[in-house]
């Protein structure tokens, strides 16, 4: 029943090409590092070298002086830059 035209090949093995390409590869890169920087500054275990700041009381606090009122002039000028910035 075969002939002999009709035998069968031999088909060498291809192998496939890769399932990920450049793209995949940098986008798991992405998610690996976004990750690892998500956990590492959550991290409450890490002991971190900062320190409180310390409450400066009332009485050290320099005094604050209201100009707007002593130069009327300079409320123009400011608001003439911000008309003239648009």
């Amino acid at each position: 029943m075969n002939s002999p035209d009709t035998k069968a090949k031999a088909v060498p093995y291809r192998p496939r090409r890769a399932a990920l390409n450049w793209v995949d590869y940098l986008v798991i890169a992405a998610t690996v590092l976004t990750f690892v920087a998500v956990v590492a500054a959550n991290n409450p275990h890490v002991a971190r070298a900062q320190t409180r700041a310390t409450i400066i009381p009332a009485a050290e606090l320099p005094t604050q002086v209201a100009q707007g009122m002593d130069q009327p002039g300079l409320i123009k000028a400011k608001i003439g830059l911000a008309l003239a910035g648009r």
